[in-house]
């Protein structure tokens, strides 16, 4: 028997996906092996900072624990009796969770991989397939541009949105939708973030040098 969706059911969920979405898996991964990711690189707690700055290893490990956090999300709200365009809210949770982290003073990464795992909960096919897509040029583009992910997942999802139409979907359209507005909201933050802290981006030397300041700083700590 499915449980009655309650407004306070939605509470739950969403504070349940916001408490996954903060868990600040790659400021901790940096943290264990001796570098803030606040303070280097593009200043974000995402994988893609910890792939350039830690190790593509590590990098791998926060965007595999990332993507399993948001599917847990899923999960949860499922369990609560949510289904269909109901997931939107958890969903929108973990994503504001991974932003703003209370455990980090309320700094977070991009949300990428958290929207990608939550995704994959609600249309596993269409979101694998994305994914690979999105990653691919994800990492071939790594040391080219200062945010590959983002650019990686506006290509994830065009490849998302086209496999969700295609006449043997069963995905209902509004959930696409609402995914999509999440993306964009991702892609708005991220441009916003960059352009607040522009210097940062201004060119590889700037960058390089910050971090090794950062690292040093560290190291003497």
């Amino acid at each position: 028997m499915t449980p009655e969706v309650t407004f306070t059911t939605y509470l739950l969920a969403a504070a349940i996906a916001f408490g996954f979405g903060a868990v600040p898996v790659a400021y901790t991964i940096g943290r264990l092996n001796g570098i803030n990711v606040f303070e280097v690189g593009s200043r974000q707690a995402g994988a893609t900072n910890v792939w350039r700055e830690v190790s593509r290893k590590q990098g791998f490990i926060v965007t595999l624990i990332d993507t399993i956090k948001g599917v847990t999300a899923i999960m949860m709200a499922r369990q609560l009796g949510l289904d269909g365009v109901q997931f939107l809210v958890p969903v929108t949770a973990a994503v504001a969770g991974h932003w703003n982290s209370p455990l980090t003073r309320f700094k977070g990464g991009d949300g990428v991989v958290t929207l990608m795992g939550t995704s994959l909960a609600i249309a596993p096919l269409e979101v694998f397939v994305s994914a690979v897509i999105g990653t691919t040029l994800a990492i071939s583009l790594n040391r080219k541009l200062a945010h590959p992910s983002l650019l990686g997942g506006i290509f994830g999802y065009i490849a998302f949105i086209s496999l969700s139409f295609r006449p043997t979907s069963n995905i209902d359209p509004n959930i696409v939708y609402g995914l999509t507005a999440i993306g964009l909201a991702i892609m708005l933050h991220s441009m916003y973030f960059h352009k607040r802290h522009r210097k940062y981006f201004h060119n590889g030397s700037t960058l390089e040098d910050e971090t090794e300041q950062a690292l040093g700083h560290d190291n003497i700590n």
